[in-house]
């Protein structure tokens, strides 16, 4: 195994390159052999973002069901409010921002913790076995990307909740308070 240092040229190298490819010997550069090394780690990084995607679908369902089944279960709160002369677009906001709130404090929970487990693996990481590869971090968690998926999960909550929010303010409160 030969190393040149970085003084030859694009056109040296492409030459000795092809020398040794005459000779029957094979030749790549640095760069070749991270960029084979890159496309692998892109295309982990590719399916990861799919199993990603694929969570916030199901925590999407699972949103959807807890504020369906808020407004069922609160149906006589719903009616004493509106019986109370509480207004419709009162209670739609009340269930609406209860949806919000839930969709940013369970994504922020589930990024802090997020955070946590990446904080703590990368460190047991980089003084085990990967002690020899300074800079590296396995688990990285972008600021951008954090508070784009709690923004995308608060606006999944909050359309989640808006049908039952609209729901909730359009029951008849004789009806609502009767429901058993």
């Amino acid at each position: 195994v030969a190393k040149f240092d970085d003084s030859y040229s694009e056109s040296q190298i492409t030459s000795l390159k092809n020398d040794l490819k005459d000779l029957g010997y094979a030749a790549t550069t640095f760069e070749e052999q991270i960029g084979s090394f890159k496309q692998v780690v892109e295309g982990i990084i590719l399916v990861l973002n799919a199993f990603a995607v694929i969570a916030l679908l199901a925590a999407s369902f699972g949103i959807i069901n807890t504020l369906l089944m808020s407004v069922q279960e609160r149906t006589k709160e719903i009616g004493l409010m509106k019986a109370m002369g509480m207004s419709s677009p009162k209670i739609f906001m009340l269930f609406s921002a209860g949806a919000v709130m839930l969709g940013f404090w369970g994504s922020f929970f589930g990024v802090a913790i997020a955070q946590i487990v990446g904080a703590v693996t990368n460190s047991i990481v980089s003084q085990g076995i990967l002690k020899d590869l300074a800079g590296l971090t396995l688990l990285s968690f972008p600021i951008q990307s954090t508070v784009i998926i709690v923004l995308i999960v608060m606006a999944v909550a909050f359309l989640a909740g808006t049908l039952p929010a609209f729901r909730a303010a359009r029951q008849n409160p004789i009806d609502s308070l009767r429901y058993e």
